[in-house]
C-alpha cells in the first residue's frame, strides 16, 4: 500500500490553506508519505498551467507524488469540454486519479471514457448521502456506471455515521476500491459537549489506534485478504491536540504499522 496526506490537514475552514503546495510537499514526504491529495482550496479552475508546473517542479524537489485532484461535476457538454483542463492538470502532475462529482449517470459515463483515453481514473469517496452512502446503494450505483477506470474512495468513518459495518465492507467493494481514506472518530455519549451529532450518533475526533475508537486494523486485515494496494489517504483535518507535522507523522506511522505484513 501506499501512503497519501490530504490538504485538508492543513485547510482552515473550507476557504484557504496555511502553506502552499510546495511547504504541504515537504511536511508529507518528512511525514513518511509517498504522496499528496490536493483540495480544491489548492487546486482548481482558476488554477493557470504556468502554476500547474510550478507545483510539479515544487513537488518534485521534495520527491513527493500526487494521489488525486479535484475536478468540477459534469453535467452537460460544457462541463464535460472543462474536465481537459483537470485532465492536463493531472497529466502534468503525474496524478492517476480526478475526483469528479455527477447526478445523471450517462454523464459520468461520458467522463470516464474521456478520463480512460487520458489514462487517468475518476475516484468518488463513499460518503452520507447520495449515491455511495451505503455498500448496498453503491453497489447499485456501481453496476449502472459500469465503467474500469471509476472506483470508490473507501471512507470507513462514514459507514460508522451510517451504523454500518465498515470491516465487512471492504469484501463487500472489494473490486472497486481504488483509494482508501482515513479518518478517525470515537462514539459518546450525547451530554458531551464537544460531540458531533449524525442522525442521532454522537462522536468525536480520535487518535487512530488509541482505545475506544475505531477498528482500523479491522479495516486493514481485511484490506490485506483482498490484496489491496492502492493509495491509503489520510484526510483528517487541523487538530485540537497536536501541530500538523506531529499528526501527519503520527498517522503514517501508525497506518503503516497497521498494514504492515508481518
Amino acid at each position: 500500500m501506499k501512503f497519501s496526506l490530504s490538504g485538508r490537514i492543513i485547510e482552515i475552514d473550507y476557504k484557504y490553506c496555511q502553506m502552499d503546495i510546495g511547504q504541504f510537499g515537504e511536511l508529507a514526504k518528512q511525514s513518511g508519505y509517498d504522496a499528496v491529495e490536493l483540495r480544491r482550496t489548492q487546486i482548481n479552475a482558476e488554477t493557470t498551467p504556468e502554476e500547474i508546473s510550478q507545483i510539479r517542479v515544487d513537488l518534485n524537489k521534495s520527491g513527493i507524488g500526487v494521489s488525486r485532484i479535484p475536478a468540477g461535476a459534469v453535467k452537460d457538454n460544457e462541463s464535460l469540454k472543462a474536465l481537459g483542463k483537470f485532465a492536463d492538470m493531472a497529466k502534468e502532475l503525474g496524478c492517476p486519479y480526478l475526483a469528479v462529482g455527477f447526478e445523471k449517470i450517462p454523464w459520468i459515463q461520458k467522463a470516464s471514457d474521456y478520463l480512460k483515453e487520458r489514462g487517468l481514473g475518476i475516484v468518488v469517496q463513499v460518503h452520507t448521502g447520495g449515491p455511495f452512502e451505503t455498500p448496498e446503494v453503491a453497489m447499485a450505483t456501481l453496476k449502472k456506471i459500469d465503467r474500469d477506470n471509476f472506483g470508490l474512495m473507501y471512507d470507513p468513518a462514514n459507514l460508522q455515521l451510517k451504523r454500518i459495518d465498515y470491516v465487512r465492507g471492504v469484501e463487500q467493494l472489494k473490486d472497486h476500491l481504488f483509494v482508501v481514506s482515513v479518518q478517525s472518530l470515537a462514539l459518546v455519549d450525547a451530554d458531551d459537549d464537544e460531540a458531533g451529532e449524525f442522525e442521532g450518533l454522537h462522536f468525536k475526533r480520535h487518535l487512530i489506534g488509541e482505545p475506544g475508537g475505531m477498528d482500523f486494523q479491522g479495516v486493514f486485515d481485511a484490506l490485506k485478504m483482498i490484496n489491496f494496494d492502492g493509495y491509503v489517504t489520510v484526510i483528517e483535518p487541523i487538530s485540537d491536540v497536536m501541530n500538523n507535522l506531529d499528526l501527519a507523522e503520527y498517522m503514517c506511522r501508525n497506518l503503516k504499522k497497521m498494514t504492515s505484513k508481518d
